[in-house]
């Protein structure tokens, strides 16, 4: 826990927005987001969170190749040796934030797509998913590992957070299972990427239903807040006893509000969430529960959507507001 600097009640995003991927969608994005009063603002993920670090791959030769609107490998291992990849958004938003006089205000959260998430893009065979992609062979997983350290290396130059994001592995970590993967070598990964950040706050967002056996490896790692939704799965909550987190001295960081269902909550209702994890210790994050770009699915075009998460993510700052009010 070296270098955590987490106290109170603190407001951040996940990353991404139903927004097409241009300057002036990442500039709108950010400054709805400082104007909202979020503590950690992610840099806005307007694009594919995969893609954001495979298609710099794909450019540096490593041995993954894009084929057909899929990525394949090349070869039977993937070059380490690699600059890191995907982080021009990051680089961009902390040079945008400079441009208009307010980056030593801003703490910046840079979501980081992590290794199995990665691998869980990359074809390399047939029949069921994961088992016919990359995130099912250990050794590939460490091989990008060593990429998504370097990522974590550089990141941690410019952003105050880092979330390792792993949607992927609430379905390889199930109840019994692990997919061929030990939980030693899945505690290292995330200890070796929280070592590459230095002493900034690092942590991991894994959305949908988290098995009990995924909850025992991550509290765990030496990872600083474990990010998940509470909001459309409210079972979450349940495999996260208080006094093991306690024990764990990890901060919980709350899904509060839903980014599946575009009716836009009031503050009472996402207070109403939040009260549910009032004995979480002093410090709690609170969050919607995954990005806004699942909203693009709810016949909803990008600017509906784009308004839905706004104020949404509003009304989140004001519950949080009251929230802190009662503890």
């Amino acid at each position: 826990m070296v270098g955590l600097r987490l106290s109170g009640v603190l407001t951040s995003t996940i990353g991404s927005f139903p927004l097409d991927d241009t300057v002036f969608n990442r500039k709108r994005c950010i400054e709805d987001l400082l104007k909202i009063g979020i503590d950690f603002p992610a840099y806005p993920q307007l694009g594919d969170m995969g893609e954001q670090f495979l298609v710099d791959l794909v450019a540096q030769d490593s041995g993954i190749i894009a084929d057909g609107g899929a990525y394949k490998l090349k070869d039977k291992h993937i070059r380490e040796d690699v600059s890191p990849p995907g982080l021009s958004p990051l680089l961009w938003t902390v040079q945008y934030l400079e441009e208009i006089g307010v980056r030593g205000k801003v703490r910046v959260k840079a979501p980081i797509t992590g290794p199995f998430t990665l691998a869980s893009y990359i074809q390399t065979g047939t029949g069921a998913f994961p088992f016919n992609t990359a995130a099912s062979n250990p050794e590939l997983v460490r091989q990008i590992t060593s990429i998504v350290e370097k990522c974590c290396e550089e990141a941690s130059k410019y952003a105050e957070m880092i979330s390792i994001d792993e949607p992927v592995l609430g379905i390889i970590v199930g109840l019994k299972t692990t997919f061929g993967h030990k939980e030693d070598d899945i505690i290292n990964m995330f200890n070796r990427l929280k070592e590459a950040c230095g002493d900034r706050i690092v942590g991991t967002h894994i959305c949908g239903r988290i098995s009990p056996k995924l909850a025992d490896i991550l509290l765990r790692t030496e990872l600083d807040f474990l990010s998940h939704e509470f909001c459309d799965t409210p079972e979450n909550a349940e495999i996260y006893p208080p006094r093991k987190l306690k024990e764990s001295g990890k901060v919980l960081s709350v899904g509060c509000l839903s980014t599946k269902n575009p009716k836009v909550e009031t503050s009472d209702e996402i207070l109403k969430v939040m009260k549910r994890f009032r004995e979480y210790g002093d410090c709690l994050i609170f969050t919607p529960d995954c990005g806004f770009r699942k909203l693009l699915t709810k016949n909803l075009n990008h600017e509906e959507a784009y308004t839905v998460s706004m104020k949404k993510l509003k009304n989140m700052v004001e519950a949080a507001r009251k929230f802190a009010s009662l503890i």
